[in-house]
């Protein structure tokens, strides 16, 4: 199994937030992959059942440049697959790519204390 670096846990930091170590441990063990761009962009992605049963390839983290084409490239895979691609986000820039790109908003999350 994979192990993210110090240099992918650098690039990713600001995407996995508190969550580094629990996404560093779901690679480690193969519940995620870590995926490097040649462009020095890192991703992080599983594949889940989702509650209506169906794959559901999930964008766990990711850092670098080219985020929308680099989304739109694993959507296309995820389609060719028959899979639901989902992702949270943080930042609200993000919101109008992933609009752009056929995502439509279901949820949101509030956390207090």
């Amino acid at each position: 199994m994979e192990a993210l670096t110090a240099d992918d846990r650098a690039i990713l930091a600001p995407a996995m937030g508190d969550d580094a170590d629990e996404i560093a441990a779901e690679v480690a063990a193969g519940r995620a992959r870590l995926l490097r761009w040649s462009d020095g962009s890192r991703g992080v992605i599983r594949l889940e059942i989702g509650p209506t049963g169906r794959q559901e390839l999930v964008l766990v983290a990711g850092a670098g440049q080219g985020y929308a084409a680099k989304v739109a490239a694993l959507v296309a895979h995820a389609e060719r697959r028959g899979w639901r691609v989902r992702t949270h986000i943080r930042r609200p820039g993000l919101a109008r790519i992933l609009e752009g790109l056929g995502f439509i908003e279901s949820e949101r999350v509030f956390i207090h204390g």
